[in-house]
C-alpha cells in the first residue's frame, strides 16, 4: 500500500495536532526553591487591601539583606530603606520616579505605596508574604 503526498501530509498534521493537544493538557508543575527569609527574594503583589491587583500591572518589591527596599508600583520604580526588628516592619521615606501612567494604574499604585508605607507586620507562610498595617494589607507571592 502506497501513501500519496496529500495523505502523508494529512497524517503528519493529525499526529502533530494530537501531540500538541496532549502536551497542552498535561498538568503544569512549578517547583519553587526553598528559602528561609523573605529577604533577597522578588515578591510579586497578589492583592492590595484584600483586592486583587488589576490589569497587567507588574507590582513587585525586593528586600535586601542590607536594609534596602526597591521595586515597582506598577508604573513607577521606588527605593528606600526598611527595618525589621523584633517582628516590626517599617520603611523610611521611599523615593519614587514620576512617569506618566493611566489614571487606573496611578490609583492602584497610590494604594500600594500607601499600604507599603503603613506595614507593621510581615509573615512568610507557604511561599506567600503577608504584610499588614493598622488598616492596610498586602499579599505577595514569590517571583522568579
Amino acid at each position: 500500500m502506497r501513501i500519496n503526498t496529500v495523505e502523508r501530509y494529512s497524517l503528519l498534521a493529525a499526529i502533530a495536532c494530537i501531540i500538541l493537544f496532549v502536551s497542552g493538557c498535561a498538568p503544569k508543575q512549578t517547583n519553587y526553591p526553598a528559602y528561609e527569609h523573605p529577604r533577597e527574594t522578588k515578591w510579586l503583589a497578589e492583592d492590595i487591601d484584600g483586592k486583587p491587583v488589576q490589569g497587567f500591572a507588574h507590582i513587585w518589591m525586593r528586600l535586601d539583606k542590607n536594609g534596602k527596599i526597591y521595586g515597582s508600583g506598577g508604573c513607577n520604580s521606588f527605593r528606600g530603606e526598611y527595618s525589621y526588628t523584633n517582628g516590626v516592619f517599617s520603611t523610611g521615606q521611599l523615593a519614587m520616579t514620576r512617569k506618566a501612567c493611566s489614571q487606573n494604574l496611578n490609583i492602584q499604585e497610590f494604594k500600594f505605596m500607601q499600604a507599603l508605607e503603613a506595614v507593621k507586620t510581615m509573615e512568610n507562610r507557604n511561599n506567600m508574604l503577608y504584610m499588614e498595617g493598622p488598616s492596610n494589607s498586602l499579599l505577595f507571592y514569590k517571583g522568579h
